[in-house]
């Protein structure tokens, strides 16, 4: 489990140091949430014969995966599941939200993060959210020239946080620049989301496209994967007590008085 508590570099020299975990080839689990070990998950579509890819690589009907990442909570565990993904090979899209209240890419540690990943191999780009704009096409404007002056990289597809029925709805371009629900690549192709949890169209394993090496479009949130618990519940409860500790240890380093709160808090 990530420690909080380490700085951004040290959890990836050591998370990268460590031993690799040996590759098993298990069968397909019968526990039909399967969210258990991220690694397995991914290499049972490396042995369907499937090849991970960003989404303007994705144009071939069969055996192709645009694995698509929403970091809503937290980057420490995108730099985790990151890890993994280089580990074995695979290219991910990792979309970030630049008005947050839970994490904030300009930090020093969550800036650190999201370069490590781009590091890797893996594309950064925007989790944008158009109903905090009147003019959504500015405000991703907006975003966009942070986006770009932050990190020198190019935003060619875009990730929508949270969309209503209609922004799912919404086809076209948004300021000239992709979007993941664009028809594409939401009802053209076999669409798979572990939102909040649980695996709301279907566990992958269990559709006929990946019977038949259909290419997909998958969405994995890092938080599910990453944390101890048996239900989402479970995990957002320690995930809960992490933050609290964390925020703790923040306090203390910048504010001398509360160090002696601390320890009865």
């Amino acid at each position: 489990m990530v420690n909080f508590l380490l700085s951004q570099s040290q959890q990836a020299i050591a998370t990268t140091d460590a031993p690799a975990v040996p590759r098993k080839s298990p069968g397909i689990v019968p526990n039909h949430s399967r969210f258990g070990c991220y690694e397995e998950f991914l290499q049972a579509y490396l042995r369907q014969g499937y090849q991970f890819c960003f989404f303007e690589e994705l144009q071939e009907p069969k055996k192709q995966i645009a694995l698509r990442h929403d970091i809503d909570f937290d980057t420490n565990f995108a730099l985790k599941s990151a890890i993994i993904e280089s580990q074995l090979g695979i290219k991910a899209t990792y979309f970030f939200l630049l008005r947050s209240s839970l994490y904030n890419i300009f930090s020093p540690q969550d800036y650190e993060n999201v370069q490590l990943i781009r590091e890797m191999g893996h594309a950064i780009s925007i989790h944008f959210d158009p109903s905090i704009y009147e003019d959504f096409h500015k405000g991703l404007q907006q975003e966009v020239a942070l986006f770009r002056d932050m990190f020198k990289a190019e935003v060619s597809i875009i990730s929508l946080h949270r969309p209503d029925p209609f922004f799912q709805e919404y086809d076209a371009p948004i300021y000239g620049i992709e979007h993941t629900y664009q028809s594409k690549y939401f009802r053209d192709i076999k669409y798979v989301s572990d939102s909040t949890g649980v695996w709301r169209f279907g566990h992958p394993f269990d559709t006929p496209e990946f019977a038949q090496q259909k290419s997909m479009h998958l969405l994995i949130h890092p938080i599910w994967w990453m944390l101890d618990g048996s239900t989402n519940l479970e995990k957002l409860r320690v995930y809960y007590d992490l933050r609290v500790d964390a925020l703790k240890a923040d306090f203390s380093h910048n504010c001398i008085p509360f160090r002696k709160l601390n320890g009865h808090i």
